[in-house]
């Protein structure tokens, strides 16, 4: 017979084994991703992820924010990738709701074109630009910098982002407004296509005193989420910055990856895509002092003091 103290220690070990198995370790951060290139570094940390510091992470891929974002609210993510406007609007309508954990990528919009002639933004004087809807970032700046430069434009709303390329190709229209993908699979679509404007560097030029990152993707936290796991979150920060940088300087390794973890990217595209896609870091210090200088710069209301992580 075993001794009363050594049996109740055996008990003590069967016992905690049995909870062990019966409720398995809880995933660290269960992070929302979109697909296209705006999320390209993440395949870098779902192929490596038993390596990572960030341990036991459950990547969910999700076809747009639409998707995406009820998930967040749900608290059936901690984490997502969401458009700083999509993120305004829902720190808007649920104040305190989220936090920013930094900016993941600035705007990436080129202006493409057919027309040979073309020479610079006055050109463009008196013609019909495609664009993705009157709201977006790429409208937006083009209004800016045509009201910069005295020239003025017309916009042609009726062609979604995604088939605005073939349009260009088909020479259904003779300028467009693209972003990453896009651009690249026009260009690859039809010779007769040349990237005639790289928007950033174009407002950079034209507000060399006011220049900010004109920021895109933001990587969120929900707010409870963030408020029990700082430490955890500032080191997924961290990790996420590393794969950034990896993502920027290997492209071509970063697109079959892409393609290979199904974040809708196919290779040859995404490797030549990815140069001009703008993908960075700021934290969230740095990501502050950036959308409030975007917003300002629209004359829009900024988000609060606790949109921030």
């Amino acid at each position: 017979m075993f001794p009363k103290n050594v049996k109740q220690s055996f008990l003590s070990l069967c016992l905690s084994c049995l909870c062990f198995c019966a409720f398995p370790q809880v995933t660290s951060i269960r992070l929302g991703l979109l697909k296209g290139i705006s999320c390209a570094p993440c395949a870098q940390l779902i192929e490596n992820k038993d390596k990572l510091s960030v341990q036991n992470m459950d990547f969910q891929i999700f076809d747009s924010e639409r998707n995406e974002l009820p998930e967040l609210l749900k608290g059936h993510l901690d984490m997502a990738f969401l458009s700083l406007e999509t993120a305004a609007e829902l720190h808007k309508k649920k104040p305190g709701s989220i936090k920013v954990v930094g900016i993941a990528q600035r705007q990436n919009l080129f202006l493409l074109t057919s027309d040979k002639s073309y020479k610079n933004l006055e050109d463009l004087q008196g013609k019909t630009i495609a664009g993705a809807g009157e709201k977006s970032p790429a409208v937006r700046l083009m209004k800016s910098l045509a009201e910069k430069k005295s020239f003025s434009v017309d916009f042609d709303f009726s062609i979604p982002e995604a088939e605005i390329a073939n349009a260009l190709a088909l020479g259904k229209i003779q300028y467009a407004l693209l972003s990453e993908p896009y651009a690249t699979v026009a260009l690859r679509s039809s010779p007769e296509l040349i990237r005639a404007e790289n928007i950033q560097q174009a407002w950079a030029e034209a507000n060399p005193q006011d220049f900010f990152t004109l920021p895109a993707m933001l990587l969120l936290a929900r707010a409870d989420f963030a408020k029990e796991n700082r430490s955890l979150i500032s080191k997924f920060a961290s990790v996420y910055k590393d794969a950034i940088q990896w993502t920027n300087k290997n492209p071509y390794k970063a697109a079959i990856l892409a393609e290979k973890h199904r974040l809708g990217l196919k290779l040859e595209v995404t490797r030549q895509a990815l140069p001009m896609a703008n993908l960075v870091w700021y934290d969230s210090e740095a990501s502050k002092r950036e959308i409030e200088k975007y917003f300002a710069t629209f004359g829009w209301q900024a988000p609060s003091d606790d949109f921030y992580f």
